[in-house]
């Protein structure tokens, strides 16, 4: 949870090729990864990770030496981008392994 928004992976490394050096901030704590995060700087895939807000309800992830795009739900109509850009009525792309709140 980042400023009391739900993020999930979307299965993308991000494309942005110069980024300032300022991290956002820290993962800092966790819970288990069948859980959902409930606190801001939270996840359910570990911590210490440092990240960047992005445009468009989108942040990204430091993990493994790789930038990882994380992106909000629209609950509104229940749907959510799918990784290819398409709208999807289905939730079952999102990994809960990877989200952050």
């Amino acid at each position: 949870m980042v400023n009391g928004e739900l993020y999930y992976d979307t299965g993308k490394e991000s494309e942005i090729d110069g980024r300032c050096g300022l991290m956002d901030g820290e993962i800092t704590s966790s819970v288990s990864d069948s859980e959902i995060p409930t606190e801001d700087n939270q996840s359910n895939f570990g911590t210490g990770y440092e990240y960047q807000i992005g445009t468009e309800g989108r942040i990204e992830i430091y993990i493994n030496n790789k930038w990882l795009v994380f992106e909000k739900r629209i609950e509104d109509d229940k749907t959510v981008p799918n990784p290819d850009g398409a709208e999807n009525t289905s939730k079952s792309f999102l990994r809960l392994s990877r989200s952050i709140r």
